[in-house]
């Protein structure tokens, strides 16, 4: 059987997340060893100053033995940051990445809100059911189409009403796993039950990587920079 341009879709788009998520794991690891070298030079040209300052003052000027110093501390207290912002950071992409597969990830289930239209023809609505709920009722269609129209009618809203029944067991049915989830992971974690769900339902990852997406980027850029323009006051000044 062709699948459907949705699903394939669908699994593209899922796959390119997996590899994503082992690019991230790479880019983390590689980005943690050059800001804890970038930091370990920064703290050994400091140290290197502290130790014999005084051959130090006569062999560079003031003004730029200064500046030097000050962007080594700005290097290491950035890079430092950084290292701190950008783990947490790691973990909200990971937990991004799963809720992404997750949601991808093709398996029927039940409807948890209802499509109904209103215009659906009996046919259309016996198929709205069987996709929403796995019920096949088609054995009815003969039944419907050799009805009189208040037949029909009588049929057609106990199609509707058993649909709808459907829906709401659903939502409640998601709700009560939500509420088994939440409450195993307190049990065992001892995170608040209530906030432990309202962060499954709601949730809050979108706002919390775009602002550790913008700190970590500005420490990156803030410690590099302070160490390379460091290194260039140290060559001008030699």
């Amino acid at each position: 059987m062709i699948d459907r341009p949705f699903n394939q879709i669908r699994d593209t788009f899922k796959d390119v997340n997996t590899k994503n998520k082992d690019l991230v794991k790479y880019v983390f690891e590689k980005s943690d060893s050059i800001s804890l070298w970038i930091i370990g030079l920064a703290i050994g040209g400091i140290s290197i100053f502290a130790n014999d300052i005084g051959k130090v003052k006569s062999a560079i000027p003031a003004s730029y033995l200064s500046s030097i110093l000050y962007l080594l501390a700005t290097s290491v207290t950035a890079g430092i940051l950084y290292r701190i912002f950008f783990l947490r950071f790691y973990v909200i992409l990971n937990q991004i990445s799963d809720g992404i597969d997750i949601s991808f990830t093709r398996r029927e289930t039940m409807d948890t809100e209802s499509f109904l239209k209103g215009d659906e023809t009996y046919e259309g609505l016996l198929l709205m059911i069987k996709n929403g709920t796995g019920e096949d009722l088609n054995y009815l269609l003969p039944l419907y189409n050799n009805s009189d129209d208040n037949g029909k009618r009588i049929l057609y809203d106990n199609a509707v009403k058993h649909y709808l029944a459907n829906v709401e067991f659903a939502k409640r049915d998601t709700e009560l796993a939500f509420d088994f989830v939440a409450d195993t992971y307190s049990k065992f974690t001892g995170a608040d039950k209530e906030n432990y769900k309202r962060k499954m339902t709601k949730g809050n990852s979108g706002r919390e990587f775009k602002s550790f997406k913008v700190l970590t980027l500005v420490l990156y850029i803030i410690y590099n920079l302070a160490f390379i323009i460091a290194l260039f006051l140290f060559a001008a000044s030699a």
